[in-house]
């Protein structure tokens, strides 16, 4: 059977938004946008070639 107390002993809450915030930071978040944009360009790329032929 589960021990509820043992359980619950172990929980451990999750972390809130302002902690999430600290731990991912806003380099990431630039990391992130950085990427997108560059596969952006070369996923638009060929299409741009295409016009041009």
């Amino acid at each position: 059977m589960i021990n509820f107390d043992e359980e619950l002993k172990k929980y451990k809450p999750a972390l809130e938004v302002d902690d999430l915030q600290e731990k991912v930071g806003g380099s990431d978040v630039k990391d992130i946008l950085e990427i997108l944009q560059y596969l952006s360009t070369k996923v638009g790329a060929p299409e741009e070639d295409k016009t041009d032929a």
